[in-house]
Formats: structure tokens, C-alpha cells, sequence
């Protein structure tokens, strides 16, 4: 009967005239709004949008819809009741508001419609309702999955300017529950706060208010579900380093399941991400694995072309000699030639060259012996008391003596070694300490950037 009686010569097109029981002025009706935010879930970094369900209440003033007089005394005609339920099919002026980032949404309809309207005995009316939102936020990805995206809910008058409504918090303005953290797998809620969006346009000023919602990414999945295996995949294909080039059966394949590999999980990666047109970090990180194992791959065609070669070169040696040892027989001037043969150009360089080993090995004696001598006691300077000795200088000369005898051992097994070998064993220092200062550059940039963030 009372709201019967409010709406009997009530018109839910025509706005209230802004007046409340502080200020009997007519002018724009002030909207309080709140958000009570339950979850947020569903962030798509493809469509760039994410999925938020939320309570939305909104409260204003209708001088329309007072049962009681402002003094405070009860009217004789109303019931003594400070607020009265709205029916579903009584209609009363509601706000016109949308939510501008909204792409898709609904009410919860389940087991009854999720909403009420109440009328209180000043005029307050307080609207409350649950939605589902799927929302827009524009992400930006260049340190993705080391990022964090800001992303907001913004709510406006859809045709009524600043002059009619005007929005504004209440207190407490934002609330998000305790399980709201828990919907998002990759993501955390680090902050959120209220700001306001007033725009202007053509056809006047509207008010908008939005939250703002600064979103972490939760780095551990990619951690162990990308870094790590792709890094065992790098070290994979390092291993091949050590396996015997003539092995062609178990390099070649070797690089080419890693390289394939590779290559199918950066697939994937993008298979979930927007085609934008910058370099993502996980884009560095991956095209830096490629890199690296497909070096394997040309490393070893490299190798076996070397290998090839020098096999060739070696069965041309041997053809000629056999050649011209055959020439010698048949010309009866063994004697002769043999010792043309000893003395020719090419023979004396193959002879300096073996004198040159054994020197090399005698170097390295050399170098020992000096080092056993070292080991001695150190002498006594002269002109100084007894057991006044100079360990520091005899240390130093003893480490810079073995130094130089292992960088000559190093040489000469180098040296001696095909070149097929010798690209192998550079192969096998010079790939690691690659990616360890890839890794050391990559850390330090993106951890650094995090940290200023």
C-alpha cells in the first residue's frame, strides 16, 4: 500500500530533481557508487581482455519516493518502517549506467534474480546487483612473462551529462574478497585503487568513475615450464660437441630433434599471444635457444666439411707416394731416388716439422725440471739474518711457470689434432661461455627493469 501510494502519480522516465534532505535545491542527482569485487579470472593476453564478477551498488536520492516528513514524525498515513523492498515489477528511475571497457557480460539470474532495490523513508534508494563482466585491458607485452598489466573498470551516464548525474565513491569505495586471488593462475592482484574519468565530447561532459587494477604475472609457471627445459635443450645440443664427428648418425639427428623442438614450443608460446608488432622478452629468450642450437648444426657441417678435406688430402699424399715409389722400382734407381726423395723441399719440411715435436716435448721437460727445482727451498737473501726468505716471489714464479707449461701443453695437443678436432674442442669452450653471458645480459636487464617497476 505505501509504495502503491508513492507511485501513484510517480513517472520512472523523468529524473529526480537532485534534492535531499540536506540540500532542498534542485540540481544533477548524485550517484554513490561501491564495487564489491569477488573474483578476476579469465585474463587473456590473445584477446586482451579479463573476466570480473562484482556487486555494483549504486545509491541516490528520489524526493519523489520520501514516506516520512523531514522533521521526523511519522505521517499518518505510512507504516513506522525505515525501508521498503521494491517489487521486480514496479518501476522506479534507475540510473542509466554502462561500463565503457565492457565487451560481454550478464546477470546472474540463478535461483532468483541477483538484485534488490530498497526505498528508504527519506527518499534514499539503494540499487544493488551481481554481474559477470568480460572487460577490455590493454596489455603491454615487451617484458612478457616478466610484466604487469594495469587494467580498470570504468563506468558511465550513457546519456545523461554532468548537469543531470554526476558519480561519485562512497567509503569505502572498493572491496575485493579474500578468494579473489585464488581465480587467477597466472596473475596477482598487487593494487588496486578508485580514480575518476570524466570525459568531454561533443554532445557535452560525462561523469565516469573507474577502478584501476594493477595485475603481477606469477613468473614460477614459466620458470619451470619454459626457461628451465629450454636451457636443457641448449645443454643438449651442446653434447653433441663431444661426440666423435665421424658419428653422423648420432650428431645430425641429435640437432635436429633440439632445433625441432625449439621451434614447436615457441609455436606454442605464440599461439596464445596477440601478433603485436615489438619484441617480447620470451621472444628474445627463445629466438636466443634457436640460435644457439641450429650453431650446433652448422658447427657440425663445418666439421665434416674440415674432415672430409683433410681425409682427402691424406689419400692424395698417399696415391702420390705410392706413385712415385712405383716409378722408382720400375727405373731400377731405388738408391738414387730414395735419396732425392730424403732430401727433396717438401721432405725436409716434413723433417724440420718432426724435429720440431720432440722439441716441443723437451720444451715441456724443460718446464718441469724448472718446476721441480722450484719446489726446493728458497734461498736466503744475502746481507739478511737467517730464515729471512722471499716465499711471495718464489710462489709467483712457480704459478707463472705452470701456467706457461699448460698453455704449451694445450697448444701442442691442439696442434695436433685434425682440424675437424680443433673446431670440435674450440667448439666446446666457446659455446657454453656464450650462453652464460647470454644469460648474465638477458637476467640482469629484464630483473633490473622488474625492479625499477
Amino acid at each position: 500500500m505505501t509504495v502503491c501510494d508513492l507511485l501513484q502519480d510517480y513517472d520512472a522516465a523523468v529524473r529526480p530533481s537532485g534534492k535531499t534532505p540536506y540540500n532542498d535545491t534542485r540540481g544533477a542527482v548524485m550517484v554513490t557508487t561501491s564495487l564489491n569485487i569477488r573474483s578476476i579470472s579469465a585474463v587473456s593476453e590473445k584477446n586482451m581482455e579479463f573476466v570480473a564478477q562484482f556487486r555494483f551498488r549504486q545509491e541516490w536520492y528520489d524526493d519523489r519516493l520520501r514516506f516520512i516528513e523531514h522533521q521526523g514524525l511519522l505521517s499518518s498515513d505510512y507504516r513506522n518502517f525505515e525501508f521498503i523492498h521494491v517489487a521486480r515489477d514496479q518501476s522506479l528511475w534507475i540510473p542509466d549506467t554502462f561500463f565503457q571497457n565492457e565487451k560481454n557480460g550478464w546477470y546472474h539470474m540463478l535461483n532468483q534474480e541477483n538484485r534488490f532495490l530498497k526505498i528508504r523513508s527519506d527518499g534514499k534508494l539503494i540499487y544493488d546487483r551481481r554481474l559477470t563482466l568480460h572487460l577490455a585491458c590493454s596489455m603491454h607485452l615487451s617484458r612478457y612473462p616478466m610484466d604487469h598489466q594495469n587494467c580498470e573498470i570504468a563506468f558511465a551516464s550513457y546519456a545523461y551529462t554532468t548537469a543531470d548525474i554526476e558519480y561519485i565513491w562512497d567509503v569505502p569505495a572498493i572491496q575485493i574478497h579474500e578468494g579473489a586471488n585464488g581465480a587467477l593462475p597466472n596473475f596477482e592482484i598487487a593494487s588496486f585503487k578508485n580514480a575518476s574519468c570524466t570525459s568531454k565530447t561533443n554532445t557535452g561532459t560525462y561523469s565516469c568513475l573507474k577502478v584501476e587494477i594493477r595485475l603481477n604475472r606469477v613468473f614460477s609457471f614459466f620458470l619451470l615450464q619454459l626457461y628451465i627445459p629450454s636451457s636443457m635443450l641448449v645443454g643438449v645440443a651442446w653434447v653433441s660437441y663431444w661426440i666423435d664427428w665421424k658419428s653422423t648418425a648420432a650428431r645430425v639427428p641429435l640437432a635436429i630433434v633440439t632445433l625441432l623442438t625449439m621451434i614447436t614450443t615457441s609455436h606454442a608460446i605464440n599461439s596464445n599471444l596477440p601478433p603485436v608488432s615489438y619484441a617480447k622478452s620470451i621472444d628474445i629468450w627463445v629466438g636466443a635457444c634457436v640460435v644457439f642450437i641450429f650453431f650446433s648444426l652448422i658447427e657440425y657441417a663445418v666439421v665434416n666439411y674440415m674432415g672430409i678435406l683433410d681425409e682427402h688430402r691424406q689419400m692424395r699424399k698417399a696415391a702420390c707416394n705410392r706413385s712415385r715409389l712405383s716409378n722408382v722400382i720400375e727405373n731400377d734407381n731405388f738408391g738414387e731416388s730414395l735419396q732425392s726423395l730424403t732430401f727433396s723441399p717438401q721432405e725436409k719440411k716434413r723433417l724440420i716439422r718432426r724435429r720440431n715435436k720432440p722439441s716441443m716435448e723437451m720444451l715441456e721437460g724443460d718446464f718441469e725440471a724448472i718446476e721441480m727445482q722450484d719446489r726446493g727451498p728458497p734461498r736466503s737473501a744475502g746481507g739478511m739474518e737467517e730464515g729471512w726468505t722471499f716465499h711471495d716471489t718464489t710462489d709467483l714464479v712457480y704459478i707463472g711457470q705452470r701456467k706457461r707449461v699448460e698453455l704449451v701443453r694445450w697448444c701442442s695437443v691442439l696442434s695436433s689434432r685434425g682440424r675437424a678436432e680443433r673446431i670440435d674442442i674450440i667448439a666446446r669452450i666457446i659455446f657454453p661461455i656464450a650462453f652464460i653471458l647470454f644469460n648474465f645480459a638477458y637476467w640482469s636487464i629484464y630483473l633490473e627493469e622488474e625492479d625499477e617497476s
